[in-house]
């Protein structure tokens, strides 16, 4: 599972049957640093479904393989195509150490 921050949409004229009516976002993934917010993005970009309503701008967790397969509410979804998907808007964060 990854943190991301949502920063736009994937368009495409034709998709498969197999994947659903699910928005697809880009989701740039972020990590720990000194800033304000406590994030930096690290210039990876992923492509993730999401059928939770993210926008772009929000905090969101990633997750990958079966784990993105669970979030599609369908009885068997091993044929859900996705590798990636949106499983929490995140309101809030914190670490200590």
């Amino acid at each position: 599972m990854i943190l991301g921050k949502v920063i736009g949409q994937v368009w495409g004229t034709k998709r498969s049957p197999n994947l659903g009516p699910e928005k697809l976002l880009l989701v740039s993934v972020q990590k720990d640093a000194a800033r304000d917010d406590g994030y930096a993005d690290t210039g990876s970009i992923v492509v993730a479904l999401d059928n939770i309503g993210a926008k772009p701008g929000e905090l969101v967790t990633v997750s990958w393989g079966s784990g993105a397969r669970a979030v599609v509410d369908v009885p068997d979804n091993r044929d859900v195509l996705a590798d990636a998907a949106i499983t929490r808007i995140v309101d809030g964060t914190s670490f200590k150490e």
